[in-house]
Order: C-alpha cells, then sequence, then structure tokens
C-alpha cells in the first residue's frame, strides 16, 4: 500500500488527519443521533489520527512531481 502514495495521496492522508484529530460539528452531531457517547467518538478519532500520522512517517513521501506518477 505504502507503494502507491503519490504526492496528491499523501497530501490527502494530511487533509483527512487534520480533520479527523477534532471531529467535526456535523460528525459529532450524528454521534448523538447514533447514540455514541462523545467518548467513544473520541476515543475512535484518536486513534485514526495517530494510525494516520503512522502511515504519513512510513509513507515517506518525497514532495517532488515525480511522485505524481502511478507505478503499477
Amino acid at each position: 500500500m505504502l507503494g502507491d502514495f503519490t504526492k496528491g495521496r499523501y497530501r490527502a492522508l494530511e487533509l483527512i488527519a487534520d480533520h479527523i484529530k477534532q471531529p467535526s460539528r456535523e460528525l459529532r452531531l450524528d454521534a448523538i443521533i447514533c447514540d455514541i457517547t462523545d467518548e467513544d467518538l473520541r476515543w475512535v478519532t484518536e486513534r485514526l489520527y495517530h494510525y494516520f500520522l503512522k502511515l504519513l512517517e512510513d509513507a515517506d513521501c518525497d514532495q517532488t512531481e515525480e511522485d505524481d506518477l502511478i507505478l503499477d
């Protein structure tokens, strides 16, 4: 999977990690509707955030234009 990272995918993962770090108001409202406690939502989003950070670290994506090429 890590070999499939491109510059765009790396940046997309960074963006998602930033959004996951603090659940949005909409996500928190959806959790209330689905009877998910704020504590449980926070627990899951924290784990996802740290998982995304680990993926970013392991990807070690060079931020060059060459990364836009996908080698299958």
